[in-house]
């Protein structure tokens, strides 16, 4: 959908609205700055962009000076479990909003997390991430959790059916608009049980494993074009060449059909790391190889939220054409008991 971004607070509007939902000024009539000079842009999240006070940005996002919208909530969004897992979540450099969610929660050893990324065609992506990402989550670190394993595949697999029904429902809620173009996302979602780990996904948000050396080892397959095209024989360079490479042919939505989520597990013998991630940060490393001496150049001597910081700032650096999100997972076998 067409849309157009109030001169205002910046918030983006669907195309024929009169008024901005955010701020309430009328979109062709946009309120006066404050501060006629220009203004610089500053490294201080508390500056605001529009005035330049330093220090002016409440915790909603507005500015406590001019009154815009100087940063949203979900602009940047950080977790910090200490040794056990962190991740960042972050709007990158050309959207206007942060159209990826993500859940994090565990302690060593029993973790859940997972990755949603909005799909920006659809009428409230943002939205739908969220539910999704939320879902998920909840349903993975909910009671009744299976001890066994090899049940953990079903377990990932109801979540994100859950995670489904929940971001189809919104077309029938809110927004009229959400009806003519439902809200969709992507989602990919793991748990960690001590030496096991299991992903479960629907779309292009990405797993992969890091070992200690070598390439990355994708433990996802993107549900896309390019990746349709390859397995009925397409030349792989030509096939992700092509402007339709990265069109997704499953998600999550009203519009989506049945959700069949794809899972994959393995128990780790050797140290490394779990890492999901979506297309905001592993367009700008399609090879595993790259993506492995980025990430670990990232870790090296580092806590596990600076890493993610670091790779969030890699992405924005190469052109942050998207909203980024990383979550990172140290993940170690199981050391026998000494007698």
């Amino acid at each position: 959908m067409t849309t157009t971004d109030c001169a205002s607070c910046a918030d983006e509007r669907a195309a024929g609205a009169a008024f901005c939902e955010a701020c309430g000024n009328k979109l062709n009539e946009p309120e006066a700055r404050l501060a006629d000079a220009p203004v610089s842009p500053s490294d201080d999240p508390k500056s605001c962009p529009h005035c330049g006070t330093a220090g002016s940005v409440g915790a909603d996002g507005y500015c406590e000076n001019c009154g815009m919208l100087a940063a949203r909530p979900r602009d940047h969004i950080e977790v910090d479990l200490g040794p056990a897992a962190a991740a960042v979540t972050d709007r990158g450099q050309r959207h206007h909003r942060n159209e990826d969610a993500m859940w994090l929660t565990g302690r060593p050893g029993h973790l859940d997390a997972v990755v949603s990324d909005g799909v920006s065609a659809s009428f409230d992506p943002d939205v739908a991430s969220q539910t999704a990402a939320d879902t998920a989550g909840a349903a993975l670190s909910g009671p009744g959790e299976p001890a066994a394993p090899e049940q953990h595949a079903e377990l990932l697999s109801t979540a994100i059916r859950s995670a489904g029904e929940a971001v189809a429902e919104l077309a029938r809620n809110g927004d009229p608009r959400r009806a003519v173009s439902n809200p969709a996302c992507t989602i990919v979602a793991a748990t960690v049980r001590d030496q096991f780990v299991d992903v479960g996904w629907v779309g292009d948000s990405r797993a992969y494993w890091l070992p200690a050396e070598g390439p990355a080892e994708p433990l996802t397959e993107d549900d896309s074009w390019a990746t349709h095209a390859i397995a009925l024989g397409a030349d792989p360079e030509m096939a992700m060449r092509d402007p339709k490479a990265h069109a997704i042919t499953a998600w999550l939505g009203a519009d989506a059909g049945p959700v069949r989520p794809r899972t994959a597990g393995f128990t780790v013998t050797a140290p490394g790391h779990l890492v999901l991630c979506s297309d905001g940060l592993w367009n700008y490393l399609p090879d595993p190889a790259r993506f492995a001496d980025t990430v670990r150049d990232a870790l090296d001597g580092k806590s596990l939220l600076d890493a993610a910081r670091q790779l969030a700032d890699f992405a924005n650096a190469a052109g942050g054409a998207d909203n980024i999100t990383v979550i990172l997972i140290p993940v170690a076998p199981e050391v026998p008991a000494v007698p």
